[in-house]
């Protein structure tokens, strides 16, 4: 396969799975080294994997956003970007409010400037609350509504266009996949023009063979792009030119989680300017900490 960018920008998602380590974190160096996202958005970095070697192994090629709205809790969407390749113009985290397991559901959100060009963006890395049912749909409904607050603050503040990704435990079509739409947003599966997956992103887990101290036999995603619930979308869409969105299937990247990495290839394009205040309702940032 080639692995090679067909445009100047690749952003990557991946719940990368809070169970045991073991050599978990040594794949995951490798599938992420192997593609070299610039923007890399992760889920599920738990204390155990914070305490692992993934840090460190990714050190070479990339810097992890830290936030002082985080201070005191575990960051566990973390943003990592390519070093050398942007200034960091702004960012921070937030936590869900409503349903949220062991506060493990958050965001983390930042505007990027590319050094090459002085080319702008914003990126969320994110994860929704996860149970089923009327009552969780709303409460995803809600961490739509509170993405929006920071979607809405970089859009206006910074006049980029936004990408928001990561586990957003529902499917196409669902009531809080809806309302992203409602907002404006564009599922990059919908907009690529050159190549778009049609596969799922969630899958059984891998089995851990205590002889070989590995993670094996993964099992690919089941069924259509409809059974996904890892998602990247656009606010702003004008301003992205994306060309691919890709699944990961590679069987190292199928034993390493329950969820496959997805990625799209863009190119950045200048938003025309945006009035100074959105048509939709709007929670000023500042409001939601």
């Amino acid at each position: 396969m080639d692995y090679s960018k067909k445009t100047e920008l690749r952003i990557m998602s991946h719940n990368i799975w809070c169970g045991p380590v073991y050599n978990r974190d040594l794949h995951m160096r490798d599938i992420y080294f192997r593609y070299l996202p610039d923007v890399l958005g992760l889920q599920e970095m738990t204390p155990k994997l914070y305490q692992s070697r993934i840090v460190e192994l990714l050190e070479p090629e990339y810097e992890l956003l830290t936030h002082k709205e985080a201070e005191g809790f575990t960051d566990n969407t973390p943003l990592l970007i390519r070093k050398g390749m942007f200034d960091v113009i702004d960012h921070g985290w937030h936590l869900f409010k409503g349903l949220n397991n062991s506060k493990t559901k958050s965001l983390a959100w930042a505007v990027l400037r590319r050094k090459s060009d002085g080319m702008e963006f914003g990126a969320i890395s994110t994860h929704f609350w996860w149970q089923g049912g009327p009552e969780s749909d709303l409460a995803r409904v809600g961490d739509v509504d509170q993405m929006m607050t920071y979607v809405n603050y970089m859009k206006y503040k910074y006049n980029v266009p936004v990408v928001a990704m990561g586990d957003w435990n529902c499917r196409i079509g669902s009531l809080p996949y809806r309302r992203a739409y409602e907002w404006g947003g564009l599922d990059t599966r919908v907009c690529a023009t050159e190549f778009s997956h049609l596969t799922g992103t969630h899958h059984p887990y891998a089995v851990y063979n205590e002889a070989t101290g590995e993670y094996e036999g993964g099992p690919a995603p089941k069924g259509s792009q409809l059974t996904s619930i890892d998602h990247i979308f656009l606010f702003g869409h004008e301003g992205f030119d994306v060309k691919e969105y890709r699944v990961v299937l590679e069987q190292d990247a199928l034993d390493v989680s329950d969820h496959c990495p997805i990625y799209i290839d863009c190119n950045l394009k200048s938003l025309a300017a945006l009035p100074e205040k959105p048509t939709t309702q709007f929670i000023p940032k500042e409001e939601t900490k």
